[in-house]
């Protein structure tokens, strides 16, 4: 290759990349500065506060909203998880606990995670439930936020890992 060429292709890549740090660094009305968008999809720019402004205060993690049941990133269980979530460990030999109570119609906070060396995926086998799933690798824990069905009764969780299920993944929900 060229000379030329090569200082041809680095002023391609230098103008493709300064178009996306453009592309990344909006402005937000009222002189306030921003945050780039280099999140998780969906959570978009958060507004910090200038000179002399009112504190903005961000908005909550996608995982925490009830309303979009998301899984967190990986987290730490000595103190990252809310206080309140409920703390289940998953292994080849099941859930612990296998089962768990919660309210009818309230929030709902699901820690997960894997102890031992396999990957797994809780979800619920009743449809209205469908959103809710967290999928964990070795070692992994992660939360995600939900409201409980406004109907009482039991609903199944599983491993929808194949062959998980089989080998004694699941447990039950109880709404009360």
């Amino acid at each position: 290759m060229s000379r030329k060429n090569i200082i041809l292709t680095l002023i391609v890549a230098v103008v493709v990349i300064g178009v996306f740090l453009l592309l990344n660094y909006e402005k937000i009305p009222s002189g306030s500065e921003t945050v780039p968008n280099t999140s998780i999809e969906g959570q978009g720019q958060i507004p910090v506060s200038g000179e002399g402004e009112e504190e903005v205060t961000p908005s909550i993690p996608e995982w925490q909203n009830p309303e979009k049941p998301s899984q967190s990133a990986p987290m730490s269980t000595d103190g990252d998880v809310p206080s309140g979530t409920v703390k289940m460990t998953v292994t080849a030999s099941g859930f612990d606990p296998s089962s768990f109570e919660v309210k009818a119609g309230k929030e709902v906070s699901l820690s997960i995670t894997s102890g031992d060396q396999w990957t797994h995926i809780f979800k619920f086998k009743d449809g209205s439930l469908s959103d809710i799933a967290v999928g964990i690798g070795p070692g992994i824990t992660r939360v995600i936020t939900f409201y409980a069905p406004e109907q009482k009764g039991s609903y199944e969780y599983y491993c929808d890992v194949p062959g998980h299920e089989a080998r004694g993944e699941k447990g039950e929900m109880i709404v009360k």
